[in-house]
């Protein structure tokens, strides 16, 4: 197992052990995922929200970085992926959405795509050429949603899936986030979050 792997898995264990949003299924699966090689034109993300609380462009963010001692080969990118309105939601998540449930998905700019791939091939070049290899590490993160006049306290947790080829399902990555925790100050103050109609 690479060190960026080997990194991947111990920051989710971290976060897993402290929050547990990240199931066991998918640590176990995460094992086997080497982020050189995934091509982010193909890394999807879908969120599966309640009636009442919605994600917008940037509400949630992909985080890769690659630590050296030469600065030309180290980077910290956090990418925040945006609406696909055209991308089918399959039938395997469908299955999974209740009548009060919606599915949004997500993909990175063709900017962001680009510069990710730039990264990967920094990586790769590096490694080539150094033993000590550097570190790295790449994480999903939802750092924000927004909710509308259906907005209901005890229906707030959010779901986030990971797809990372395109002959592969969607695998469950975040579990019951729930957006009147993630930011530590809200208190149940409803004015703290969002409205999506205003929210910019």
């Amino acid at each position: 197992m690479n060190k960026i792997k080997i990194i991947l898995l111990a920051s989710i264990l971290t976060l897993a052990t402290a929050c547990s949003n990240i199931p066991l299924s998918t640590m176990i699966k995460l094992m086997d995922l080497n982020p050189l090689e995934t091509d982010p034109k193909q890394l999807v993300v879908a969120v599966k929200a309640p009636e009442g609380v919605d994600v917008r462009d940037g509400d949630v963010v992909i985080d890769f970085d690659f630590r050296t001692d030469d600065p030309e080969y180290s980077f910290s990118h956090n990418f925040p992926v945006i609406i696909n309105d055209d991308y089918l939601v399959p039938d395997n998540l469908k299955e999974d959405i209740e009548d009060n449930e919606k599915i949004t998905i997500m993909q990175l700019s063709k900017q962001d795509a680009q510069t990710m791939y730039e990264g990967q091939k920094a990586v790769k070049e590096y490694r080539s050429k150094n033993e000590a290899g550097g570190a790295g590490s790449m994480n999903v993160r939802l750092v924000s949603a927004c909710r509308d006049d259906n907005f209901s306290w005890s229906n707030s947790e959010l779901d986030v899936y990971l797809k990372t080829q395109d002959d592969e399902d969607f695998f469950l990555f975040l579990e019951d986030m729930d957006i009147t925790k993630l930011d530590g100050d809200i208190q149940r103050n409803i004015n703290a979050i969002p409205n999506c109609g205003e929210a910019g």
